[in-house]
């Protein structure tokens, strides 16, 4: 999605990127009961990385409002200014743990293999 010039010039001084900021966290909200805490949309189950990708690849805000109707071009942008701020980090594997007792009877690797 492109920014206007006019919404940059509005938005550059430090004292209003922090109001955005602040705005885009109230926005998102991190909830181990919604879609196991992925950061979503306030309200909604949308997920904020999902609709920054898609500003950020070039989707044009009408599209985007049409994929998800509950959005308004505001929140939008407040999500991109989101992901921006708190980059998508890889998530944590767990570690597993083997019961107290367990045989291991197998153990391998599997190879990679590179497909032509």
């Amino acid at each position: 999605m492109s920014v206007p010039a006019e919404t940059i010039a509005t938005h550059d001084t430090a004292e209003a990127r922090q109001t955005r900021l602040r705005a885009a966290q109230d926005l998102v909200v991190c909830d181990p009961e919604i879609m196991g805490g992925i950061p979503t949309i306030r309200g909604t189950r949308i997920p904020v990385y999902a609709v920054s990708a898609l500003a950020a690849a070039g989707e044009p805000l009408e599209e985007i409002l049409d994929m998800y109707p509950r959005l308004t071009k505001e929140k939008v942008e407040l999500a991109s200014v989101y992901a921006e701020a708190n980059p998508q980090g890889d998530r944590p594997h767990r570690r597993v743990e083997i019961p107290a007792g367990a045989t291991v009877v197998a153990s391998y690797t599997v190879p990679f293999s590179k497909t032509s």
